[in-house]
């Protein structure tokens, strides 16, 4: 009997585990088959697998929640710590590289504040792939606003500012604006202006990231919507015509919680802090 439940464990992978704490965490396959880049149907799949490998039933498989069995609940913890002491014991946490997931227009002012003190090795994405990427262990440090509720990851703050209408010109005078895609941020700004100004923000283009919008203003007369910490690096100024500034913090995401890789992260979050400060 001990021999046959040995055979079925060796049959684990580790990438269906970890999609099964996933989806526990979360309450959701869906969400997990999302955050892990899986088909709903190919997440089922794996947690059948799981399931066979330890030989008992994990959850029940309801279409539109994932709930854990006695025996779920019973696992999950000893499957998370042993995930975590699998992962530590093989990374050379002293010579490999910090993986650090991003967006461009954070990275323009985060890199450049750790690289005197840690190889980088930097992952350009949209913070709900840099929060997946945590979550899937493929990197160790993301940085995102604080727009969203970022679960089973430690988030610790580096910085505060605001969002606010930017140009290169000191008094520039009103005008259309450069926005980007849709996000809480831009919603805030457009119902701000409305009851300010009683009509609709003028938009003269929608375009895909800060960055981009940071470089046109800096070279031009444009008026742009800007973190803060991009208009500054940018020498752009606010304009005084505009609403109340939307306020965000900064946070940097992780999972690790290792001494030998906390004793790598604190120098880089002391760096951040001064590199976001207002």
């Amino acid at each position: 009997m001990a021999k046959a439940k040995l055979a079925s464990l060796r049959d684990l992978r580790i990438a269906d585990l970890d999609l099964f704490i996933t989806a526990a965490r979360f309450k959701s396959l869906g969400q997990a088959a999302t955050l892990h880049h899986l088909s709903q149907s190919a997440a089922s799949a794996a947690i059948l697998r799981v399931e066979e490998a330890f030989g008992r039933e994990l959850c029940t498989h309801e279409r539109r929640q994932f709930r854990l069995t006695k025996e779920g609940e019973l696992l999950l913890p000893r499957a998370e710590e042993w995930l975590k002491d699998l992962r530590e014991s093989v990374s050379t946490e002293s010579t490999l590289p910090v993986r650090l997931a991003t967006t461009r227009a954070m990275a323009r002012v985060s890199i450049l504040a750790v690289l005197p003190l840690e190889p980088i090795d930097l992952k350009l994405m949209r913070p709900d792939a840099a929060y997946g990427a945590i979550l899937r262990d493929e990197a160790d440090v993301a940085l995102v606003l604080d727009n969203s509720p970022w679960e089973g990851v430690v988030a610790t703050e580096v910085g505060k500012g605001s969002f606010q209408l930017y140009s290169s010109q000191r008094g520039a005078p009103h005008g259309p604006v450069l926005l980007p895609e849709d996000q809480i941020e831009v919603l805030a700004l457009q119902q701000k202006w409305q009851q300010m100004h009683g009509e609709p923000l003028p938009i003269k283009a929608r375009l895909p990231s800060w960055s981009l919008i940071a470089d046109i203003c800096s070279d031009t007369a444009e008026i742009g919507f800007l973190p803060d910490f991009l208009a500054k690096q940018a020498n752009l100024k606010p304009v005084s015509w505009q609403p109340t500034p939307s306020r965000y913090r900064v946070l940097a995401l992780h999972r690790s919680t290792s001494p030998a890789f906390q004793k790598r992260l604190n120098p880089l979050l002391r760096s951040w802090r001064k590199a976001f400060a207002p």
